[in-house]
């Protein structure tokens, strides 16, 4: 069987933690020879050297965005001039798991001896769908990972769009809103499939259960715990999200699509529920730690113009990002 184009990019060690290939490319995504998103580095630091690594999934990563448009890409741009010891590294990976996300900063990122780690706390809707699912902490890496990797990119640009080009080609030929209506009911009807395979007659949850939040956010403090350990700084951010309670009607078509591809168990009204409630716990862990920390979530315009689906980012969005974490870092002089 050939080879599937898109997995070039990610790969999994003998330890089962998944990791950039380095010197791999596909289209506008270029991996350096470390693994990391992003031009060519010196694995040892200059002296005087500032390290500042970001760490996330595909947000990071960069999806939507033209070439060197993700966020740390544009970080490190904005932090050049004024600041030319700091090295900004993208080391996101599509796909990192949370119970695999110490494992993976131990092997590849200690090494680089990072004196900062912006972390966006990627991937929340798949860790409480593992969690409603009683997937173990190992379990759900290898469950979860095995549609990821087998299709990573593809998986989130298609967002369920795999009708035949005939179909495309009617569709084009159909005012607006009856192709809109034939969109949105042949994703209802993933929807219902979905459902029945998952929910096993019960209803989509509203609410997300406590001791889902409570367990993510005991996995961000051991996380925090673990930099610190490390003489590594961290810097939080919450995870922004398009749709709200407010504009989820102007939206209804991504948040279907959001339901269908993350967390089917999760009802529409659950996964605003869970992007607040598990945000409120990123809040909680940079009150409690008196950690830098940036509220993204509550600060980026709620747009199309910004994002690119419900969780990724336009070029636009993710400058917005950048520019935050830039006045973040000289706010709080944590690079001079």
């Amino acid at each position: 069987m050939k080879q599937d184009k898109y997995s070039i990019l990610l790969a999994e060690d003998s330890s089962g933690i998944l990791h950039n290939v380095p010197n791999a490319k596909y289209e506008k995504w270029e991996i350096n020879s470390f693994g990391f998103r992003g031009r060519e580095i010196n694995l040892e630091k200059r002296e005087g050297q500032i390290r500042i690594v970001c760490l996330g999934a595909s947000e990071t990563f960069g999806l939507y965005e033209s070439k060197d448009k993700e966020w740390p890409s544009q970080l490190g741009e904005m932090l050049k001039d004024p600041f030319p010891r700091v090295e900004v590294i993208n080391a996101s990976v599509i796909g990192l798991n949370f119970n695999k996300r110490k494992d993976y900063v131990e092997k590849y990122v200690l090494p680089l001896k990072p004196d900062i780690l912006i972390i966006l706390n990627q991937r929340f809707v798949l860790f409480v769908k593992d969690m409603i699912r009683g997937l173990g902490r190992e379990d759900s890496v290898n469950q979860v990972k095995e549609r990821e990797i087998k299709n990573p990119i593809k998986v989130l640009l298609s967002r369920g769009k795999t009708i035949s080009k005939h179909h495309k080609a009617i569709e084009r030929c159909l005012p607006k809103s009856l192709s809109t209506a034939i969109s949105m009911w042949r994703l209802r009807e993933k929807i219902r499939r979905k459902e029945k395979r998952h929910c096993i007659h019960q209803k989509p949850m509203d609410e997300v259960p406590e001791n889902i939040v409570l367990e993510y956010e005991k996995d961000l403090r051991l996380f925090i715990h673990y930099l610190n350990e490390n003489h590594i700084l961290p810097v939080l951010s919450t995870y922004p999200a398009l749709i709200t309670p407010f504009n989820k009607e102007f939206h209804k078509n991504l948040l279907l699509a959001t339901r269908h591809v993350y967390c089917i168990e999760l009802s529409e009204i659950g996964l605003m529920d869970a992007s607040e409630k598990l945000n409120d716990a990123v809040r909680r862990v940079a009150q409690d730690y008196h950690l830098p920390f940036v509220d993204n979530d509550r600060l980026i315009p709620k747009t199309l113009e910004y994002f690119g689906d419900n969780f990724h980012f336009t070029n636009k969005g993710a400058e917005f990002l950048a520019k935050n974490f830039y006045d973040l870092l000289n706010h709080c002089q944590l690079i001079k």
